[in-house]
């Protein structure tokens, strides 16, 4: 019996993107010499995971001097004429107030047991986001707790010490393969990937096209 849900935010709950974010990459790519935006965003997006997972546990350092680190290697890698500190305040205001999904209050009013968010973020920015938005769950944690941030499982063995709960009495709803469906899997989570585009599921036995679909989902688990 599911007596929990954990819950991804960023991408799931608010958007992944929106216009502070995308000025970012704009910024990057009017001024340098990538050939497309999405060479931006795939090299920016690369170099902050890279970062993510290389300074965690003992070595853990706060999302914004990752951020920061990864536009410095970004504006560098495009010789973009903009400074790194200025695309790293704006996608602080983009992480404090990330549009959100028009689903994500009614999934949350809806779900009849408690909701935590596990999430990679730093407090501060989600925090900010859930007040902005006037929404509320059970509990939150960030990989700025856990010292980890996903695909690393130890995110939700945090979140399971954290609550006291057993791997099979919660299921995860989230946007990314890696990280809200093969990483909870590997602790015998169960997960439901939230397939808002309709992508091929690959190896995703368990799929929504959106929210309302993720709870009816996980109602009959």
């Amino acid at each position: 019996m599911v007596k929990a849900v954990f819950c991804d935010f960023y991408g799931t709950l608010v958007h992944e993107n929106g216009p502070k974010s995308y000025e970012v990459i704009n910024r990057v790519f009017e001024s340098g010499n990538a050939e497309r935006a999405e060479d931006v965003v795939r090299y920016w997006h690369r170099s902050f995971h890279q970062l993510m997972d290389e300074f965690s546990g003992d070595a853990y350092r706060p999302q914004y001097e990752l951020a920061l680190k990864s536009f410095e290697e970004t504006v560098e890698r495009f010789d973009a004429d903009e400074d790194p500190v200025e695309l790293c305040d704006l996608m602080v205001e983009h992480w404090c107030a990330p549009p959100l999904y028009d689903d994500a209050k009614p999934f949350l009013e809806s779900v009849d047991v408690p909701v935590y968010l596990v999430t990679n973020s730093d407090d501060k920015y989600v925090k900010a986001a859930m007040a902005a938005h006037g929404i509320a769950c059970a509990g939150v944690f960030t990989s700025e707790q856990a010292r980890y941030a996903k695909p690393d499982p130890r995110i939700f063995r945090y979140a399971l010490d954290q609550t006291g709960l057993k791997t099979y009495e919660v299921v995860h709803i989230g946007d990314s393969v890696d990280g809200d469906y093969r990483c909870p899997a590997s602790l015998g989570i169960e997960p439901i990937w939230l397939n808002r585009d309709g992508l091929p599921a690959k190896n995703a036995a368990r799929f929504a096209k959106d929210l309302a679909e993720a709870r009816k989902i996980a109602s009959y688990m």
